[in-house]
């Protein structure tokens, strides 16, 4: 008899809410290529970078660390008349009240969206937003790295590079190689010092063999004044004097060989450069 009674409670139970669970179910969820496609500008696309192979076009990250991840997409406008270059830009989405607001948006110029991702660049354990654009074939790529501040983003860097990678070691290293004449490069590893990035010496040095192995190989191909020369360059930056002395003996060599009084100036400057770095230490 008790049974019967318990199981006329619960059929009660469950009849007067039912009205309840049906009203949720009319109430669909908006799946995310629904909040994305709400907020993408006119005749945009989304676009994958480059390089950043493992990231897509959208990716999740709790910028304010209030337990919600906001949503940040990058898009592409293309231009209408080709092959001009195409607009490409970043939107974050960041929940407010259960409801999806765009809280900022950039859009650069340029051919190819090159990198965006995430990483604590100035080491207080939130990561910044990096976007890289390349502008175009012969002028290069630029990276922008983004803060978070009072539910935006504000830019603390910008830099030109041709390539670029990132080192992990406490605060994030950058490293930037820049393009100089033909395929050689000037490569700097840069490291936020609270204020803005700049050369990090200790992150150089251990990035260096790196850059050596890079220049011998092409130097073993062609020997050229111009590998001589970047590669004294980084010698310089990664403090080993004796080396750089050496490249930049062969590489004025080189120049004086070939008649190119401008290249033997740049290694008499690189020469100067050298000994005012030794004198300061």
């Amino acid at each position: 008899m008790k049974r019967i009674i318990l199981i006329s409670i619960f059929a009660s139970v469950i009849l007067n809410f039912s009205p309840i669970f049906s009203q949720a179910e009319e109430k669909p969820i908006k799946d995310l290529t629904e909040i994305i496609n709400e907020f993408l500008p006119a005749n945009s696309t989304l676009v994958s970078p480059e390089e950043s192979k493992t990231n897509k076009p959208v990716q999740f990250y709790d910028f304010n660390q209030d337990g919600k991840e906001e949503i940040i997409i990058t898009f592409e406008i293309k231009a209408k008349e080709q092959p001009s270059p195409s607009q490409f830009g970043v939107i974050v989405l960041r929940k407010e009240n259960e409801r999806w607001e765009k809280t900022w948006e950039t859009k650069t110029q340029g051919v190819g969206l090159d990198y965006s991702g995430l990483a604590d660049i100035t080491g207080d354990g939130i990561k910044e937003y990096l976007f890289g654009v390349t502008i175009g074939a012969s002028i290069g790529k630029k990276i922008e790295i983004f803060k978070w501040n009072n539910n935006s983003l504000i830019i603390i860097a910008e830099v030109p590079y041709n390539m670029m990678e990132l080192l992990s070691n406490k605060k994030v290293g950058i490293v930037v190689w820049q393009g100089y004449i033909a395929d050689t490069y000037f490569v700097d590893v840069l490291k936020w010092n609270g204020q803005k990035l700049v050369l990090d010496e200790e992150l150089y040095s251990s990035y260096y063999p790196k850059i050596e192995k890079f220049y011998n190989n092409k130097i073993s191909k062609m020997d050229a004044w111009f590998y001589w020369y970047t590669l004294a360059d980084a010698q310089i930056k990664a403090n080993l004097y004796e080396k750089a002395r050496n490249s930049i003996q062969k590489g004025t060599t080189l120049a004086k060989q070939l008649s190119l009084p401008d290249a033997v100036k740049k290694f008499e400057q690189l020469s100067d450069k050298l000994d005012e770095k030794i004198k300061s230490y």
